[in-house]
This record gives structure tokens, C-alpha cells and sequence, in this order.
């Protein structure tokens, strides 16, 4: 499976986004935050990352003439919920609104 590169203002806004954390980083508040929330939030960054990623892998293989059958054989779900879902008029909207 080959390597998926990500758009450089993405990798500009997450650069962003972590210095100013850094910026801003206080260590008595660090400490407030319970291990299983901070790993809860983690995983919800991940998931959201997961789905953007998903979203743009269907958007370039509709694009590029995969049918949408079998992108729903590989995403396991139903064809019409794949292109509900997926539709790639809306994908890329629906990618860049998840906050990751």
C-alpha cells in the first residue's frame, strides 16, 4: 500500500496548530486533564483524521472510474450508502469540515 500525502496547508495547519499549543502550554493545567480523557481526545483526533482520509481516497477513486460498488465491497457497507456518504461532489467539503 503506498504512502498518502497529505496537502501541504494541512501540514502547515497542524504546524500551526501544535506551536501555538507549545505557545500557550501551561503545566499546572497539564496536570488537570485525566490520562483517560487526554486518550479519549487522542483517539477522537485519530478517528477524525481516519475519516478525512477515507473521504478523499473515495473521492480520487470515483474520480479515477472506480465504480461505486466496488468502493462500497471495499468500504463494507451498502453501494447507496457509499455514495450518500461519499458523494464526490461532497467529499471534499465533508473531509475539510472534520476537525482533526
Amino acid at each position: 500500500m503506498g504512502e498518502q500525502r497529505r496537502p501541504v496547508a494541512e501540514i502547515e495547519a497542524d504546524a500551526e496548530e501544535l506551536a501555538d499549543w507549545f505557545e500557550n502550554f501551561d503545566p499546572v493545567e497539564a496536570t488537570k486533564v485525566p490520562v483517560r480523557e487526554y486518550l479519549l481526545e487522542r483517539a477522537a483526533r485519530t478517528q477524525a483524521q481516519c475519516e478525512r482520509a477515507v473521504a478523499e481516497a473515495v473521492h480520487d477513486a470515483v474520480a479515477s472510474g472506480t465504480p461505486w460498488s466496488r468502493v462500497a465491497e471495499i468500504l463494507k457497507i451498502d453501494p447507496a450508502d457509499a455514495r450518500d456518504r461519499y458523494n464526490t461532489e461532497a467529499a471534499p467539503q465533508r473531509a475539510e469540515g472534520i476537525v482533526a
